[in-house]
């Protein structure tokens, strides 16, 4: 075997580090629009707490607005924030094992390597 070629053992690892890298990568893109989206829900649920009783609602359902009571819109993104919540907590835990996968496969990959430099 040349100085230059990877073991495939070494290259199935590196494989599978580049495939636990993109599943973070998509993790964190859905964690940040997670995110994103219990902000505007907080922000909404604060300003319909802030106004009148009175207040006329609308809501979009899909291109169009339909008017709607504060106490469904309230109810519905009450709803929608703890759903998203659930979701935030899922992801966050799969984000932490597969950045432990990650670490653990890179130290592994090093020693492999480094085993290979020593023979």
């Amino acid at each position: 075997m040349g100085t230059n070629e990877i073991p495939l053992s070494v290259q199935q690892q590196l494989a599978r580090l580049q495939q636990l890298q993109q599943t973070l990568s998509v993790l964190l893109a859905e964690k940040q629009k997670i995110q994103a989206e219990l902000e505007e829900i907080k922000l909404a649920i604060e300003e319909l707490n802030k106004s009148d009783e009175s207040i006329i609602v609308y809501k979009a359902v899909g291109p169009v607005l339909v008017q709607t009571t504060k106490e469904k819109v309230l109810s519905e993104l009450t709803e929608k924030k703890d759903l998203d919540d659930t979701r935030l907590k899922v992801i966050e835990k799969q984000e932490s094992r597969t950045r432990t996968q990650i670490e653990s496969l890179q130290r592994e990959i090093q020693s492999m390597l480094g085993g290979e430099k020593q023979a």
